[in-house]
Order: C-alpha cells, then sequence, then structure tokens
C-alpha cells in the first residue's frame, strides 16, 4: 500500500475515532457494545503502525511527543483522566450487556474508577445509540431484593439474571429484573444530566 493511502485511511480512522469521542461526550455512541471499543483499538493500532513506519518525519516524532505527554499528563491529577481513558478503550468494569429489544440496550457497568456500578439504558437511533436513562445499580438491587441490606460490595457482584422490557413512555421506561431468582418491576426515570 502506498505512503499515501496509508496517511488518508489513517486520517479517516481518526476523524472516525474522534467523532465517537464527541459522540461520548454528548451522551451518544456508535450502535452496538463493541463498536466503540473496535474502533478505539483499530485507532490505537493505527497511530503505533503510524508512529513505527514513519518515523524519520519531523511531524511524526512531534505527533508522538504529544500524545506520550497527554498520556503522562492524564496520570498526575491522581490518575482520573488516565483511568477514564483506560475504561474508553476498555470493556474493564463492564459487566453486564443486555438487548432488551430491537431499540434499547441495557448495559450493567462501572463509569469510571471512582463510580458505583450503574445501569445504562441506550435507545437506538440508525447508526448511533444514545444514553436515555442511568440509574444507580443499587437502586435496582434494593427494588428488586427489597431490602437495603445488601451492602455495595456485595450488591456490585450481583448479577442480572434476567431482564425484560415491561413498557416505554415519555419519561420513563419499564424493566421486569430478575435477581437471585426474585422479580420486580423496577421503573427508570429521564433524570440524564
Amino acid at each position: 500500500m502506498k505512503s499515501k493511502n496509508i496517511v488518508i485511511l489513517y486520517l479517516i480512522l481518526s476523524l472516525i475515532f474522534v467523532f465517537g469521542i464527541a459522540l461520548h461526550l454528548n451522551k451518544y455512541s456508535y450502535s452496538g457494545y463493541y463498536t466503540d471499543k473496535i474502533i478505539n483499538w483499530l485507532w490505537l493500532g493505527m497511530t503505533i503502525f503510524m508512529i513505527i513506519r514513519f518515523w524519520k518525519r519531523k511531524m511524526i516524532k512531534v505527533y508522538f511527543v504529544l500524545l506520550l505527554a497527554t498520556v503522562i499528563l492524564s496520570i498526575l491529577p491522581m490518575m482520573i483522566p488516565f483511568f477514564a481513558m483506560v475504561y474508553y478503550f476498555s470493556t474493564f468494569d463492564d459487566y453486564q450487556q443486555i438487548q432488551l429489544n430491537n431499540n434499547y440496550r441495557l448495559e450493567r457497568t462501572r463509569p469510571g474508577a471512582l463510580y458505583k456500578p450503574q445501569i445504562y439504558i441506550y435507545k437506538k437511533e440508525g447508526i448511533l445509540e444514545k444514553k436515555v436513562y442511568k440509574t444507580p445499580y443499587s437502586e435496582v438491587t434494593e427494588t428488586v431484593l427489597q431490602t437495603s441490606s445488601v451492602n455495595d460490595m456485595e450488591g456490585e457482584k450481583v448479577p442480572i439474571q434476567l431482564a425484560k422490557l415491561i413498557k416505554v413512555s415519555e419519561d420513563s421506561i419499564g424493566i421486569e429484573y430478575q435477581i437471585r431468582n426474585k422479580k420486580q418491576v423496577f421503573y427508570h426515570k429521564k433524570d440524564l444530566d
């Protein structure tokens, strides 16, 4: 493949990657759980390839230093931005993904190192999907198990056995959860910031 074609391919992949970040900041993502992860890893692999292939060029050396500085600077403030990058690129602490129907998907995840597990409900909008509901997982377990005695550490590990879409309205979505063989309908309210 010619060098010019490789650079064009990398620029296109970089635009898709940056657009994915912009979507993420606006509570959207590409449709499907693994789509973002695949794009992220393709971009990272292609970046490493570009740096190795074009290392003799001054612009690539500057680009490498900028990327390295970004990673190092993200580690300095308690590593919070660094862990945000790690969580964005990986499936680390993504506990469960459940397809509720053709339009809605549920994800039980920890969105960052300092967060408690959350339930996110995504709505498919063409090739994109939008986070439409966010609820702490502890609220769901307390409602379904009808107890508040489940401590945070234990509650994080309790898996959802079954989740079934019951009702969708303008301001809420009802999902029947089965956790520890107990079933209960939980209504997620639209309060996503």
